[in-house]
């Protein structure tokens, strides 16, 4: 033994109390204490006369090992060889799109970036209303909801909102949503896990329910299956590196194709908070109850509770789907310390450094790019000398000229050492920095640690709010969690990419809101309501694009309509103050086709619509027809409906409306139907002049008038509405028949006698013209206003049924109580004007009528219509709105 090695063996052995030292054997192993550590230092500093560094002793950890540091031939072993991931032509970039979080102190995101940026402290502070939980609004009773631990319960809510922030509080069955998360271990106040707290149940299925409610094997699989979730489902348990750890399981799965999205996070509960007196010495916690991290009074560590969550998806469908970027992952890591360090519990430089230096290269980014590093940051004696060399070693030195370039923080003072959810606390941090462009302080700072090497180093501590200063590429960011036992996770964030805005133009936006029962919407409205009033600067149809999702089991449904955030919360505010009646489901819809007649189209309000453009465009040439006119818009009316998620099941026309009926059955091609209607129009328009009148009377005097004057009856609309057709002289007979028998009627403004004999002469020539189109099978059934019945899907019409209908009576009447004794209630009214509906009302008289318009899809909406308001209210950025405000009760523990 040499020299020196014999020196550090007597040091060794005096401060063991004369144990006998092996120089092989590691010396925690020996009875090396964290504190007796310390004291080992201060004895070798004596003894050689030079300072021995905290890593030291983590890092040589036997005898022989600090004797080769002491004699100068002990450096640490060379770091392994970059290793180079294998070259990809893909983005492997993936995109944080939604973000959930209670930490102490901050029941939301909004909230905890409030405290960070006044440098609030809420170390010490209970996780509010912990044991509180909306068990109904996940279809959960209250006695599973006992026996679930209150780390999956909140943890499920988060998952809930992370959703919500992403705009896909419901994802479709195509869309396979993963879900990466671990529980607490309660590390820093350990106690029984919580299906044993209260005793083994005697029951056995009992027993067997209690364990499923509070093992973390479920953690992850409940939240899938509550919230119907179809990606892989894994529980991640690293301990204080969990949530880093999720996340980058996450980021994996998503560049595997695994998962088009998916959820990261953690949720670390304590049913008792930390015990309250003096820490034991030789344990991590802090004396003083202050998390001081990197800091010359640092004295250790504060435990805490927490839940944060993540949604992702990769960055290139995230910007073409228009989701809200709050920031891009560009790489991440997790490495092991394996065994070369002090003991299973210690920190190793090697370890954290080689997962930096990985994800950086997985990242794509050089070391000098990283403006900023959020630390583990512990506040410990022996865990920030550590870390601090780890990621010194890892970022390369210091800038040229000496000059610090990365700022250095952790989360931990502000909120304490959440355990497994340490790491997303610390990532949604910086996560909220790259967002606004800002540095946030590391608070309880007194003065930087004199035993770590700044100088030497890229770093400089933050302890002041300040803006984070623009370089000449995107801000960004490392994230670094450690966990004991040695598992290390490291993420590179970049701030999100800029977007154009997308302009609006003070469109309307149709704001839908959904919840499990009236009570729950009424308070998702008043919260909307109040948040708006103070953010009356949004966009209406940002705030409608964050809500086109809906929640699980939404019974109650409501919608309003506005062009700015102010109209939006005026609306709310008139739902609110009414009342609001049971409505039953909404049936399957027929689309009523009006003739023409009373109202015209707004054709200047449409054009930029892309659907109606598609349909209109093609036809342009002939717009200036009035009856193809007609058609034209009523065949694209049809497809705006079509494509906000609204279809026919039926279909039903008023006189020239059965063209446009039998398009949007299937049984005609839109460019048939106009070919058809320009002959018909010419063809009719040839006939002899005449007249037609509305009469308000039962079918018996409508036929007494027809019979008496030698009219036609052109029109059995409803049980006392009827129109009458005829030559001029013959319409003056009527009239004078109903004046004398006090019949109200009124003349429509036609010259030509439709329905009437004097269509004849041109019966021929539309029947060949009729015979001529190309007639397919109807793909939903037709009720025929020529005939007064209903053809079944399937059935291709007889072509002369569009002779009839232009020289006999139109059959409304009968037509609609074909469609009513099939069940059919629910009708679409395709018109610029309500027509058909006052028909409809009085022959049906509960049935719904519904226009196109904010009114209409509101209402549709409120009875269960899936409205696809992506394509109602188009493209653009979502609003930040607050999660839904779950009806939690009490569950204690």
């Amino acid at each position: 033994m040499n020299g020196t090695r014999e020196r550090v063996a007597r040091t060794v052995a005096a401060l063991l109390g004369g144990t006998q030292v092996d120089a092989e054997v590691p010396l925690p192993e020996l009875g090396l204490t964290s504190l007796l550590a310390a004291r080992l230092r201060l004895r070798l500093e004596r003894e050689f006369g030079r300072a021995v560094p905290a890593a030291v002793l983590t890092e040589h950890y036997t005898v022989r090992a600090l004797a080769r540091y002491l004699d100068g031939d002990g450096a640490r072993p060379a770091p392994p060889a970059a290793r180079v991931d294998p070259p990809v032509t893909v983005d492997r970039r993936v995109a944080v799109i939604g973000m959930a979080a209670r930490l102490p102190g901050a029941p939301d995101i909004d909230a905890f970036w409030q405290n960070l940026q006044a440098g609030v402290c809420s170390v010490g502070e209970p996780l509010a209303d912990a044991d509180a939980f909306d068990a109904a609004f996940f279809g959960m009773s209250p006695r599973e909801a006992e026996r679930t631990d209150p780390a999956h319960r909140l943890l499920l809510e988060s998952c809930y909102h992370a959703l919500e922030d992403g705009g896909c509080p419901e994802p479709d069955e195509e869309t396979r949503v993963a879900v990466f998360a671990g529980t607490g271990m309660n590390l820093y106040g350990p106690q029984a896990p919580h299906f044993l707290r209260d005793g083994s149940a005697a029951d056995p299925l009992e027993a067997v329910a209690e364990l499923i409610g509070g093992q973390g094997d479920f953690l992850a699989t409940r939240v899938a299956w509550h919230l119907g979730l179809t990606g892989p489902a894994v529980t991640v348990q690293s301990a204080c590196s969990t949530s880093l750890v999720a996340v980058h399981m996450a980021v994996q799965a998503l560049l595997t194709g695994d998962a088009d999205l998916a959820l990261a996070g953690a949720a670390a509960v304590r049913r008792t908070p930390v015990p309250e007196g003096p820490a034991d010495p030789e344990y991590i916690l802090s004396p003083s109850g202050v998390v001081r991290a990197f800091d010359v009074a640092a004295d250790g560590t504060v435990g805490g509770d927490g839940v944060g969550v993540v949604l992702l998806k990769p960055l290139a469908r995230a910007l073409a789907d228009g989701d809200t970027v709050h920031a891009v992952i560009l790489g991440s890591a997790v490495t092991n310390d394996g065994h070369a360090k002090a003991g299973f519990t210690a920190p190793s430089v090697r370890g954290h450094a080689a997962a930096v230096r990985h994800a950086l290269e997985r990242a794509g980014a050089e070391p000098q790019t990283i403006g900023y590093l959020e630390a583990h940051g512990t506040g410990t004696a022996v865990g920030d000398p550590v870390e601090f060399r780890a990621l010194t070693e890892a970022l390369a030195g210091p800038a040229p000229g000496g000059t610090a370039r990365t700022g250095l923080g952790s989360v931990k003072p502000s909120v304490g050492h959440l355990d497994t959810c340490a790491g997303m606390a610390g990532l949604i941090k910086t996560v909220l920095m790259l967002r606004h462009g800002e540095l946030v302080p590391t608070v309880n700072s007194s003065a930087p640690d004199p035993r770590l090497a700044w100088s030497r180093s890229p770093f400089f501590p933050v302890t002041e709010r300040a803006a984070w200063p623009a370089g000449s590429g995107p801000r960004r960011a490392g994230v670094s969690a450690l966990g004991f036992g040695g598992t290390n996770a490291h993420v590179v964030l970049e701030e999100p990419p800029v977007r154009a805005t997308v302009p609006d133009g003070g469109r309307e936006a149709l704001v839908p809101l959904a919840a499990p029962d009236e009570a729950s919407l009424r308070r998702r409205a008043a919260q909307l309501r109040d948040w708006l009033r103070g953010h009356d600067g949004l966009r209406a149809g940002d705030v409608a694009r964050r809500l086109h999702g809906r929640p699980p089991r939404p019974a109650a449904r409501l919608a309003v309509a506005g062009r700015t955030a102010a109209e939006i919360a005026d609306a709310l505010d008139a739902a609110l103050a009414r009342e609001w009646p049971g409505e039953p489901p909404l049936g399957p819809p027929a689309f009523a086709f009006r003739g023409q007649g009373a109202g015209a189209w707004d054709t200047g309000a449409h054009r930029d619509d892309p659907v109606v453009r598609a349909v209109v465009e093609p036809f342009a040439e002939v717009l200036d027809r009035p009856q193809a006119a007609h058609l034209v818009w009523q065949v694209a009316h049809t497809r705006r409906w079509e494509r906000a998620g609204v279809e026919p099941a039926c279909v039903v026309g008023h006189s020239l409306g059965e063209l446009a009926a039998l398009c949007a059955a299937g049984a005609l091609t839109p460019a048939d139907a106009v070919r058809f209607t320009l002959i018909r129009e010419e063809l009719t328009r040839s006939t002899r002049p005449g007249r037609m009148l509305a009469i308000s009377a039962p079918l018996e005097v409508a036929l007494d008038a027809a019979a008496g004057t030698g009219a036609d009856l052109a029109a059995h609309n409803a049980p006392t509405s009827h129109t009458l057709s005829g030559p001029d002289a013959v319409m003056d007979r009527a009239e004078s028949w109903l004046d004398a028998r006090a019949v109200p009627f009124r003349a429509l403004p036609m010259t030509t006698a439709y329905h009437s004999h004097l269509m004849e002469p041109v019966m021929d020539r539309l029947a060949g013209c009729a015979r001529d189109l190309d007639w397919r099978p109807l793909r939903v059934p037709w009720a025929s206003a020529a005939d007064g019945e209903l053809l079944p899907a399937g059935t291709t019409p007889d072509p002369d049924c569009l002779v009839r209908q232009v020289r006999y009576p139109v059959l409304f009447d009968p037509a609609l109580r074909a469609l009513g004794a099939t069940g059919t209630r629910d009708f679409v009214e395709i018109a610029p004007t309500p027509v058909l509906r006052d028909f409809g009302r009085r022959v049906l008289p509960d049935s719904a009528w519904y226009l196109w318009g904010a009114a209409g899809l509101a209402a549709l909406h409120r009875r269960g219509a899936a409205l696809d308001f992506a394509a109602l209210n188009g493209p653009g950025p979502r609003a930040p709105l607050p999660g839904f405000p779950f009806t939690r009760q009490r569950f204690p523990w």
